[in-house]
């Protein structure tokens, strides 16, 4: 098992000055990041279950990747997703009345107050459940939290009773907690303020190349660090400008076999440049990293990246940050820091869903963003059900690629029209399409077809349709994109830069939200620009 290292504590709200970020930090931090949204941020399940099984896992070859994700976190698949449900995944994140975030170092059960349950363990907490006649004596056996401390995961009402499903309460959760994550775990997530980070189990090793081709939006794939705001915002740039993500290098040695990459970020004190190697943290004996990685086999710049910004925000002097210090940060300022250009950010609670939209739409061009922008969601989901039904997590920060706009199947006299896109943009091919009559109709007669055709050309029989717009987001995860009767499916159809590209939907955690979803289920939209 990959053994580890403690990390500065951080409080922070949503509308934290930076100066309360980190007051363990160097007294000028602010003027290096002004991270107003410095909560939001949870890492990628699949990178932090590789460090608590203490292996790496080839995630495409997992039959079943949710039921190993529950093993590894004692957690139903669809709770891990949101800190209400004392998701392991908000480790050192605590829930507010308010919906904010408050991070700080956790204190578990370890050692003679936790550990691994033994058999006879186990068997006596199952003993006391069976035993159980009343309501009360149900609390009571639960532990040691009061009955309005135990949450309901769900109540089903069934003939003659109701079917209850009940959580861990605070304290058995903590020493669940404990049980998941070892001592060695905690201090690796949570390193002291000190030079250089070197946990046990990981080592600094040049294990590829800066890029494989170029700079690619589903390059960056997050890892065990809840930093998504700032690989969100490396996937926005590489995006909508492709220029910007650049290898500057220059020779450490003779043999041309050392080189350092010159990065900069702009922040309070204007750009500032700094210098990183090719060295990335490792698995020890290994060539896996439990932090940024890419999608594309060894290539390594989205994690050159995110050690060099990790340097850069918490002013480290040598070339081995304590990555995991960066955990929490605002999307639209680490925009702001890889471009240069000015942030912004609209509060879902003050704008309309058809004023993001338009705002949306403004920095896009054919479907396509053209300066990077992202998305935030609540620190815990609006409404009970909203996030686990359509795989969104909460207190979480995702790329925005563009938008499109689609017609939905039509039932007229019982035949079925293909669904079609309908670009943000008309392409001269769709309108080659239609001129010609173009197929629209799955096994339909005549008779139909001419009712469905008047029904897509209203000036012809005068049936309008009423197309759905979506936004186009990625989870830097790389993966669970969101799902639902509110998401589209298919490709979405972009103009990237001189060539229309074909982006899979539900592929790299890229999906497609409806608007209105969209603005009800996240909590903000922002950018640089």
């Amino acid at each position: 098992m990959p053994t580890h290292a403690r990390r500065t504590t951080r409080t922070t709200r949503p509308d934290a000055d930076a100066t309360a970020l980190a007051p363990d930090r160097p007294a000028d931090l602010s003027a290096v990041d002004d991270a107003p949204l410095a909560s939001t941020g949870v890492p990628s399940p699949y990178a932090l279950a590789e460090l608590v099984l203490g292996r790496t896992v080839d995630w495409d070859r997992v039959a079943a990747p949710e039921a190993l994700l529950e093993e590894a976190f004692q957690t139903p698949y669809q709770n891990l997703f949101d800190p209400k449900h004392g998701s392991p995944l908000y480790l050192g994140q605590e829930l507010q009345d308010d919906g904010t975030i408050v991070r700080k170092r956790p204190e578990l059960a370890h050692g003679d107050e936790g550990g691994e349950k033994t058999t006879d363990d186990k068997r006596a907490d199952a003993d006391a459940l069976a035993g159980v006649r009343t309501l009360a004596e149900l609390v009571q056996a639960l532990g040691p939290d009061a009955a309005d401390r135990i949450p309901v995961r769900s109540a089903v009402p069934t003939p003659g009773g109701t079917f209850v499903e009940l959580g861990q309460g605070p304290t058995l959760r903590r020493r669940l907690l404990g049980q998941i994550f070892d001592i060695h775990d905690i201090d690796m997530l949570f390193p002291p303020v000190r030079l250089g980070y070197h946990p046990d189990g990981l080592q600094w090793q040049d294990v590829g190349r800066f890029f494989d081709e170029a700079a690619e939006f589903f390059d960056p794939v997050q890892g065990a660090v809840g930093d998504c705001y700032v690989i969100a915002a490396m996937s926005s740039v590489a995006w909508s400008m492709p220029y910007t993500i650049t290898d500057r290098s220059r020779a450490k040695a003779v043999d041309n076999q050392r080189f350092v990459h010159q990065i900069g970020f702009t922040g309070g004190n204007g750009l500032e440049n700094v210098e990183v190697s090719d060295s990335v943290l490792v698995y020890s004996g290994t060539t896996s990293a439990p932090y940024a990685r890419s999608k594309e086999p060894g290539e390594i710049w989205p994690a050159v990246y995110e050690k060099a910004y990790a340097k850069w925000r918490l002013g480290e002097p040598t070339d081995f940050p304590a990555i995991p210090s960066i955990a929490g940060g605002d999307p639209s300022i680490a925009c702001r820091a890889l471009t240069g250009l000015s942030d912004y950010r609209q509060w879902h609670t003050s704008f309309t869903a058809a004023q993001v939209l338009s705002t949306i739409q403004a920095h896009s061009v054919d479907g396509r963003t053209t300066t990077p922008m992202v998305a935030w969601t609540h620190g815990t989901e609006p409404t009970p059900g909203a996030y686990s039904d359509a795989t969104i997590v909460a207190n979480h920060a995702y790329s925005i690629l563009g938008w499109m706009r689609r017609v939905p199947p039509v039932l007229v006299r019982d035949f079925l029209v293909r669904e079609r896109l309908v670009g943000p943009v008309v392409r001269p091919e769709e309108v080659a399409a239609r001129e010609q009559g173009g197929e629209l109709v799955l096994g339909a007669s005549p008779r139909a077809r001419a009712a469905i055709v008047g029904a897509l050309w209203p000036d012809l029989v005068g049936i309008p349709l009423r197309p759905r717009t979506y936004v186009i987001l990625r989870n830097p995860w790389g993966s669970t994109p969101g799902t639902g009767a509110s998401t589209a499916s298919g490709t979405h159809q972009a103009r990237d830069v001189d060539w229309w590209r074909s982006v899979p939907l539900g592929a790299d955690g890229v999906f497609a939200l409806e608007i209105n979803a969209y603005h009800r289920l996240f909590a903000g939209t922002g950018g640089a620009a």
